[in-house]
């Protein structure tokens, strides 16, 4: 598994990208495409093909995806652990630990659908800006940024194709 943030999200784009087989990443490519401009890519790129092979590699993928883009709210002790680093670095602390852990709270409930990896890629940016801590809505914009391209989408592309029964002739699944 990938040790810092960096890696995460290198890695998260590397296995859409570049683990896939040609023809699935190609397809992928022309589907993001067609998504931002409303038409089919010329010439067009077929679907590739359901075999054993291919729904093995896609597996692999996703299930590599799964774990690095886990909403970080199934582990809410490190999230925590990465809000209040955010506030320490802002030296928000004033001295009452209920308001303290109240703020670590709320923030934790808005950020738990993010992956941690694209959290601490936003503290970093944010704790190098020369600013003030940023407001939560500017943080969750950095932490979409921090996310990667289309990455969520690639996924989501790659699980309805994997869903998806092979139809033949007669539009009947295939054996």
């Amino acid at each position: 598994m990938a040790r810092t943030a960096d890696e995460a999200a290198v890695l998260a784009e590397r296995l859409v990208r570049d683990l896939l087989p040609p023809s699935m990443a190609s397809w992928l490519a022309a589907q993001e495409v067609k998504a931002r401009m409303g038409m089919e890519p010329f010439p067009r790129v077929p679907e590739p093909e359901k075999t054993p092979e291919m729904r093995e590699a896609v597996s692999t993928v996703l299930r590599s995806l799964s774990e690095i883009l886990e909403p970080s709210s199934g582990r809410r002790p490190e999230l925590a652990v990465e809000i209040a680093k955010l506030f320490a670095a802002f030296n928000l602390y004033t001295g009452d630990a209920a308001k303290s852990a109240a703020q670590v709270e709320v923030w934790g409930e808005q950020l738990g659908e993010f992956p941690l990896f694209a959290i601490r890629k936003a503290f970093r940016w944010a704790v190098r800006g020369e600013g003030k801590i940023p407001s939560l809505a500017s943080f969750i914009s950095d932490v979409k940024l921090a996310m990667g391209l289309n990455v969520q989408e690639r996924k989501r592309l790659l699980q309805q194709w994997s869903k998806q029964q092979h139809v033949c002739y007669l539009r009947r699944p295939c054996e």
